[in-house]
């Protein structure tokens, strides 16, 4: 028209775009337009047929297949010996260098639902704590790390959307609390996810989701949950029981962490054993590594008889299944007597009695300024932080 000529001055405009008027060849022209008119035909009768109502079933068909497998790829990654596990990391975050030691804690902090409650696994009949002592205790642990100011913090049972603690996310509230002081980047491993536990009689745990968390400052290179050996029991209770795990997570150009959390109640009868021989096979051969969390084992320095009887049951009679952690072959965070502090309270004392939690790392490595940090409030969980440098 003479409208688009005059927009277009030299150009003529096509349907499918502008050409210049020297090189409109008519012939040319018309072909093109012949190919791309079909071209839009083929199209639509295509998708014409995509919806004919005789596909139809076959498109439900697909879906409904598609949707019935996801699940059972779930099962069969959830049944993997090792698994990619949960990482979030910040792409502003730094990269660790070396030039200075790295300040760890390490703490069991049951599920963030204080000590007010006494649980029905410990002798008690409590199974959940109130929302009120969970909102506040999340927010405690979190002022608590953020006091600490580690640069990387091993954290154990931490639940996610657990019926028992209301379905709070801990690992998000934590992460979102702890932001400004630089621990931006995490990693999480369930290893008691259940949909449903119906256990004990008079309240029933329900939907579990305990996880371990692995928080820093420095960027993560990967993140992988490595399955445990399990309890000696029946596979129906290990439908419902926890499947301990650890939580490797490689800093980019430095050492791997592990973080882990081993069986208790097992009696010594060689669980324990088991799960350390696996960590140790898993543990990088020549990269630097540190292994740290909550062991369920005491000391070679300490003898399971001085515990109370009814607690020394869940110990073995002879050596701590540690104990080839201890043999001098890595090193040690409580390798000599006197450096031993207590980390664990039972609900019956008023301070901890014993040491079940632990920190090795590669041959080499040194560990220092090593201390059970106090809490403000007093204790926030059976368990005490465990600070040290490495």
């Amino acid at each position: 028209s003479t409208l688009s000529k005059s927009f277009c001055k030299h150009r003529l405009c096509l349907p499918y775009g502008c050409a210049p008027l020297h090189k409109i060849d008519p012939a040319a022209t018309t072909s093109s337009i012949a190919s791309k008119t079909a071209r839009v035909e083929s199209h639509q009768r295509q998708h014409r047929e995509s919806i004919n109502p005789t596909t139809m079933p076959r498109l439900l068909l697909a879906i409904a297949s598609a949707a019935a497998l996801r699940p059972l790829r779930r099962v069969a990654t959830h049944f993997r010996k090792t698994r990619p596990a949960g990482l979030w990391n910040d792409p502003a975050a730094p990269t660790y260098d070396g030039s200075r030691p790295l300040r760890v804690a390490v703490w069991n902090v049951q599920y963030c639902a204080g000590i007010r409650q006494h649980f029905f696994y410990d002798g008690g009949d409590a199974v959940s704590a109130p929302r009120e002592d969970v909102d506040k205790t999340v927010a405690a642990i979190g002022d608590a790390i953020a006091e600490i100011d580690a640069d990387v913090v091993l954290l154990q049972e931490l639940d996610r959307r657990s019926r028992r603690t209301h379905k709070v996310d801990q690992l998000a509230a934590l992460r979102k609390r702890l932001a400004p002081t630089g621990l931006t980047c995490a990693a999480s491993a369930a290893y008691w996810r259940v949909p449903y536990v119906p256990h004990p009689k008079h309240e029933h745990v329900g939907r579990i989701g305990m996880h371990l968390a692995t928080l820093s400052k420095y960027k993560l290179a990967d993140a992988a949950r490595r399955q445990l050996p399990l309890l000696q029991e029946s596979r129906v209770r290990r439908l419902f029981n926890l499947r301990r795990c650890a939580l490797e997570t490689p800093l980019v150009d430095g050492p791997t962490l592990v973080n882990t959390h081993l069986s208790a109640f097992s009696g010594g009868d060689g669980t324990v054993d088991a799960q350390i021989a696996e960590l140790r096979e898993g543990l990088p051969a020549s990269s630097p590594w540190l292994l740290a969390g909550d062991f369920n084992a005491l000391t070679p320095h300490e003898d399971a008889a001085a515990l109370p009887r009814d607690d020394a049951a869940f110990f073995p009679d002879g050596a701590t299944p540690v104990a080839p952690l201890y043999d001098g072959s890595c090193a040690a965070l409580w390798a000599a007597p006197e450096a031993r502090r207590s980390t664990y309270k039972p609900w019956t004392e008023a301070a901890p009695d014993r040491t079940v939690d632990h920190a090795f790392a590669s041959a080499g490595a040194q560990f220092a300024d090593a201390a059970v940090a106090e809490t403000a409030g007093g204790f926030l969980s059976d368990h005490q932080p465990v600070v040290f440098n490495v």
